[in-house]
């Protein structure tokens, strides 16, 4: 008789108790990938809201003058004041900064005929570090602008519903808009430096230039702070070791809210945490308790004259088949249930609820497998070693 056909007859000689340990397995592997798949999709809206809130500072050249923000950091202000592009590194190099993105403030441009707002603002901005607008286009990121390119803000409108507008007379190409943020953002035309340097020649050859901006500088360094690091301490070491800048913090609210989203962010990977260390606790008792119950079983096959290793050998494999078996059929049930009712869920939830990419769901199926196998065969080993070590007669007399 082979071993796998004696397991197989180990189970469905006790099919209640198999049934028992194969539910158990199957919840265990279910819950557990469903309260994944929330607790993902809960990090993915809070993450995503974390970063619209912009940058936690803005670096503008000393001697601006300062002004209330009442929104997030999304844009620095419209000052004529510039500073070195070389300032971005030394800003960098502040212990708790963790990102920094240039901006440029180029013009105001009053009666535009672009939106229906008083003025437009051009903003030249770099899109390869940019980490305060890629969150408001989402759903279409950006990579780069090439010369001619624009990201135009909510209220932007190009001529007949087209995407092209023309800045003092310089065509730009809108490639996206942003969704609708509020304030100044709403009315402002994001370019980049090259594209800013080209309109600057093209106001220059007029006999009245429109704007002046000083060519290769900066006039704002977006700054993120790490996380763990308070952005008021981060800003006074901005203001000690880099001469000729002055950090601007974001608005009390917006720390506050902040801090908030971090914590609340690190109570849900926490708990992801707890739910999988209790999923496998729970699976690994039930498999302990079925092993317990085996103790004559065990005594009679050694008794035949099993060997301890085949008697090992079986109640392992037991547990593995029934492990495979019930967590392959949780987490089927788990898939499908996302799949089916992502709808109603998210709805009832308020959390985005959506399966990952096939891949990422493949790997996450895979992992939850594995886990789950290891922690059942090393809750089965601890169990079903000590009553094989035991001596035949005293297995059999319990």
């Amino acid at each position: 008789m082979s071993l796998l056909v004696l397991v197989l007859r180990n189970i469905s000689g006790n099919l209640f108790r198999s049934g028992a340990i194969f539910l158990c397995a199957s919840l265990v592997a279910g819950l557990g990938l469903s309260a994944t798949f929330v607790v993902r999709g809960a990090e993915t809206g809070l993450r995503q809201n974390l970063s619209r809130m912009g940058a936690d500072i803005i670096a503008v050249p000393w001697g601006t003058m300062s002004q209330d923000f009442d929104g997030a950091h999304l844009m620095g202000m419209m000052t004529e004041r510039w500073m070195p592009r070389a300032y971005m590194e030394k800003i960098a190099a502040v212990p708790g900064v963790e990102a920094t993105s240039p901006q440029l403030y180029v013009s105001t441009w009053a009666d535009s005929g672009f939106t229906t707002r008083p003025e437009l603002y051009v903003v030249a901005y770099e899109p390869a570090t940019d980490f305060v607008l890629r969150p408001w286009l989402e759903n279409d990121p950006i990579g780069t602008l090439r010369l001619g390119e624009g990201v135009a803000g909510a209220a932007i409108q190009a001529p007949d519903g087209g995407q092209r507008i023309h800045l003092y007379g310089y065509p730009i190409h809108l490639l996206r808009s942003l969704e609708e943020v509020g304030g100044d953002i709403d009315q402002t035309v994001f370019i980049s430096f090259e594209t800013a340097l080209a309109i600057l020649e093209h106001v220059q050859m007029e006999a009245q230039p429109a704007f002046e901006i000083n060519p290769h500088t900066i006039s704002t360094a977006m700054v993120k702070v790490r996380l763990g690091h308070s952005p008021h301490d981060v800003a006074v070491s901005i203001l000690e070791q880099v001469p000729g800048v002055l950090p601007i913090e974001s608005t009390g609210f917006f720390q506050t809210q902040r801090s908030q989203m971090v914590g609340l962010l690190r109570t849900v990977l926490a708990l992801s945490g707890l739910t999988w260390m209790l999923s496998l606790a729970f699976m690994g008792f039930a498999f302990t308790l079925a092993a317990n119950e085996r103790r004559r079983q065990i005594g009679v096959l050694r008794a035949l004259g099993a060997t301890r290793g085949l008697v090992l050998k079986t109640l392992l494999l037991e547990g593995v088949v029934l492990a495979l078996s019930g967590g392959a059929a949780g987490t089927i049930s788990a898939v499908l249930s996302a799949f089916l009712f992502r709808e109603q869920i998210a709805r009832a939830t308020d959390i985005q609820y959506t399966l990952p990419p096939p891949l990422a769901l493949l790997g996450m199926v895979a992992a939850g497998l594995v886990l789950a196998l290891l922690s059942v065969s090393a809750a089965a080993w601890f169990p079903a070693s000590r009553l094989c070590r035991e001596e035949m007669v005293v297995t059999v007399r319990e």
